[in-house]
């Protein structure tokens, strides 16, 4: 059996860290050319998790077990009510499956889309009456959606349609060109009001960069960098090892951000949902304190049948990181209700070595993730990939105490009420990042229009019951093959 190792963030639709692999023999109990039957993959299943699984000792015993159901019930069959988390009345499970083939569709980072991201909303204003509506969260650059000037901010409320509600979401990624009716919030009506309508053409190939948007601002005599970062991918092949263009533009960003002396550094993970722990180990390395590097930045810790499997990664060296370390005394992260698993594990990382009180969140309670899940069958012939959770993430002080989510210093729940606008990220006047510029220019509040103020001061009428970005959250943390 072959297995690769994972942590962090949600993993299609629940949470869940990516580590990347550590190889074994391949087992040879696989079909080799030949369909396992669902028994046979089953049985390889329940082997792999008896030996591998954290909470292996939570499993069913054997005589309870339907081996002839299908994998994907079996292996959820077998799964600890500790994995995982309650979200929208139901429990998501950390641990995962995938067949083979899907995984592979779903292993780039350029897929057909129509290049935006939106939170779906009941009970939305509209006309004296309550519609469902989606709130454009952002738009990825040259997309179908950019190019037919959908922004953040902007409220769909038809699809196809000049009657407003959206009764089927699934029309926002039909992938055919559609027509959007757009409504705008007028505070006449208190609710909101037709505005205008777009053609969007069909969806196509769009890299998903993690990068989308940097920017150096000058305040009070202080350079400040600001980086919203979206996913911890090495490159756009996440199957591809060697591919290392983000990583390499990642250094490229802060070799600008070291040119220009920033000093002060707010970084945007409200969006970002995992991805890969070497991605999550340069960008810590590029933020920690100069002093921190090449000492430990995470341990990973397997059930206690494993304990001498135990690893840990360190902060690159600097000449690792091509001497654009910031060194920074501070951090300022903005954290929101996908912020999951690698995220996480930036901040709990870096507190030992810049101290709690410097990292000032900013935000929405993150998800709470400290644990992490290796990948099991890519070499064998099941048709299955299987990422169950058989790791703890721990900080060089052994911690890892945001089981329940990481508690903002500064709530900012911009991103769930209405009739909030939603300012572009990297306005200064965006909530979120407005907070944190003011920190640093040393006010302790951020000023707010009366529609907000009235919004945060009364029950929101708005139920938010879908985000899009719960599809593609990474729930992992990949971590790189042992030698």
């Amino acid at each position: 059996m072959k297995k690769m190792c994972k942590f962090g963030g949600y993993y299609i639709g629940c949470v869940c860290l990516l580590v990347l692999t550590a190889c074994q023999p391949d087992d040879d109990t696989g079909k080799s050319g030949l369909k396992a039957t669902d028994k046979e993959v089953n049985e390889w299943i329940e082997k792999t998790l008896r030996s591998d699984y954290l909470w292996y000792d939570d499993m069913p015993d054997k005589g309870k077990l339907n081996y002839y159901t299908a994998p994907e019930t079996f292996f959820t069959s077998l799964l600890s009510s500790k994995d995982g988390k309650d979200k929208n009345g139901s429990h998501h499970y950390f641990s995962t499956i995938e067949k083979k083939e899907e995984a592979t569709k779903a292993g780039s980072n350029v897929n057909s889309t129509y290049g935006f991201e939106y939170a779906l909303g009941n009970g939305v204003r509209y006309s004296f009456q309550k519609i469902n509506a989606a709130w454009v969260l952002y738009v990825l650059p040259d997309s179908p959606a950019s190019e037919a000037g959908l922004k953040r901010g902007d409220w769909i409320i038809g699809v196809n349609s000049d009657t407003p509600n959206i009764t089927d979401f699934t029309e926002l990624s039909s992938g055919v060109a559609v027509t959007l009716s757009l409504g705008k919030y007028s505070e006449k009506e208190d609710g909101l009001v037709p505005d205008r309508q777009i053609r969007i053409a069909a969806a196509r190939e769009v890299e998903d960069t993690p990068f989308l948007l940097d920017t150096v601002y000058t305040q009070y005599g202080k350079r400040i960098g600001y980086l919203v970062y979206n996913h911890f991918s090495a490159g756009p092949d996440e199957e591809n090892t060697k591919d290392v263009t983000y990583n390499t533009r990642m250094k490229e960003i802060f070799a600008r951000f070291k040119n220009q002396r920033v000093e002060e550094f707010v970084l945007d993970l409200r969006f970002n949902g995992g991805g890969l722990v070497t991605c999550a180990q340069l960008l810590s390395s590029l933020l920690a304190p100069e002093s921190a590097l090449g000492k430990t930045f995470c341990k990973m810790i397997p059930n206690d049948k494993r304990q001498n499997e135990a690893r840990e990664l360190k902060f690159l060296e600097k000449k690792e990181v091509a001497s654009n370390n910031l060194n920074l005394k501070r951090l300022y992260v903005l954290t929101g209700q996908q912020t999951a698993s690698s995220s996480e594990a930036v901040i709990n990382c870096l507190i030992p070595y810049m101290g709690r009180e410097n990292i000032r969140l900013i935000g929405t309670k993150t998800i709470g993730k400290t644990v992490g899940s290796e990948t099991y069958g890519t070499g064998d012939d099941y048709g299955y990939l299987l990422h169950p959770i058989t790791l703890r993430i721990q900080n060089v002080k052994n911690e890892a105490d945001y089981e329940n989510g990481f508690m903002p210093d500064y709530l900012v729940d911009n991103d769930i009420r209405f009739p909030y606008p939603l300012y572009p990220l990297g306005d200064e006047q965006e909530y979120l990042l407005g907070t944190a510029l003011n920190l640093i220019r040393g006010r302790s509040s951020f000023t707010v229009s009366d529609a907000v103020t009235k919004s945060a001061t009364e029950a929101p009428t708005v139920r938010f019951t879908y985000n899009s970005l719960d599809r593609k959250v990474r729930n992992s943390i990949l971590v790189p093959p042992t030698e």
